[in-house]
């Protein structure tokens, strides 16, 4: 029989698919049988003209492959879904998790379901965090983003909601202060209410990179060159706003960066092209001299002609360097060595309930 383990978070954006998945990945490697599926999903996704959860097909790609697909992600909350349910239009809803895990949960020693936004989401369809982890009969693992005093409260909480299928808590981007006070008063006042910390997982700026393919998706901007490097990744995003003798100084400091200048600002421009730069977002639709496109493409380097001006598409960088999206193989790697050294795989397979294989 399957163990059911939930994988939520106390908050958006806390890393917990890439958490399950290296997660995930070490259980397989104590010689379990382990199966991934997510009981709700927000991000649609079409593969073979089904429609599925982008985050649950691309971990499933990774731990059961064989999985069918309308079984790895049986709801997604889309704004029509979540209407029909205002209006008393839908049910069944939780015989379609249920017989989905059953599906997922066939031969295997361990099913880890993946979480959506925070304990919240999903509460109009009835399908909040702690109503799933009931559903399931799942134990339960937090992920919570640092250990600020409102995210700590926010834990205790969860496990009011929960009560004993919370299991444990893995905290996410901790810094030096964090760590020290979860190895000491804070840890130990988690614990002595029954919510062991398995986990400090510190702050990885590869993690947090995004690649100039979902950067061009998400301004939206126009690739003027370069096609081959649109799966390289983004770690720092510069603004070349100053004069081009400070922003030469500066760029030379920082290595796999994205440049945002005006399109006008071709001294900027090719000062950025001189650095270990990974692409340059030219902004107010302002196309760049030819010299600057030939010199782009001698070193492979990305241009990007974004539509808005430079402080409306800074905005939209902003919204997305605060999600960890799990893609790319170095990210994977990176997560699973960091799951290593920072989380202690034996109590966690102990609170749980799970036998190494």
């Amino acid at each position: 029989m399957s163990q059911p383990v939930y994988v939520v978070s106390v908050d958006s954006f806390s890393g917990k698919s890439l958490t399950a998945l290296a997660l995930g990945m070490e259980l397989r490697e104590a010689g379990l049988r382990v199966g991934y599926f997510k009981p709700l999903g927000t991000l649609p996704h079409e593969v073979a003209g089904a429609t599925t959860d982008e985050d649950a097909y691309f971990i499933t790609r990774r731990l059961n492959p064989e999985t069918p697909l309308d079984a790895i992600c049986p709801v997604l909350l889309t704004g029509e879904l979540m209407e029909r349910a205002m209006r008393g239009e839908v049910a069944g809803l939780g015989e379609r998790i249920t017989e989905a895990y059953a599906r997922v949960a066939e031969g295997r020693d361990v099913v880890l379901a993946g979480g959506v936004g925070d304990l919240a989401r999903g509460s109009v369809l009835g399908l909040s965090a702690p109503a799933v982890s009931e559903l399931l009969d799942a134990a339960v693992l937090v992920v919570a983003k640092s250990a600020a005093d409102v995210t700590v409260e926010e834990v205790l909480l969860a496990q009011r909601l929960m009560g004993e299928r919370l299991r444990g808590v893995i905290f996410n981007f901790v810094g030096a202060d964090d760590r020290e006070a979860l190895a000491g008063p804070l840890g130990k006042h988690l614990a002595a209410r029954g919510i062991p910390v398995l986990g400090a997982l510190p702050k990885d700026d590869l993690l947090g990179a995004v690649t100039v393919r979902d950067l061009t998706e998400h301004l939206p901007a126009k690739l003027l060159c370069c096609e081959k490097a649109l799966d390289q990744l983004i770690v720092h995003f510069v603004v070349g706003a100053m004069g081009v003798a400070s922003a030469a100084k500066y760029f030379r400091q920082l290595a796999d960066k994205a440049v945002i200048t005006g399109g006008d600002r071709a001294d900027i421009q090719l000062a950025a092209l001189q650095t270990a730069t990974k692409a340059v977002v030219l902004t107010g639709n302002i196309y760049p001299s030819g010299v600057i496109v030939q010199r782009a493409q001698q070193l492979g380097v990305p241009l990007l002609l974004a539509p808005h001006d430079t402080l409306a598409t800074v905005a939209r960088v902003e919204q997305m360097t605060g999600r960890i999206r799990v893609r790319e193989d170095a990210k994977v790697r990176r997560a699973r060595a960091l799951f290593q050294e920072h989380v202690d795989m034996d109590r966690l397979l102990d609170v749980v309930g799970v036998r190494r294989g």
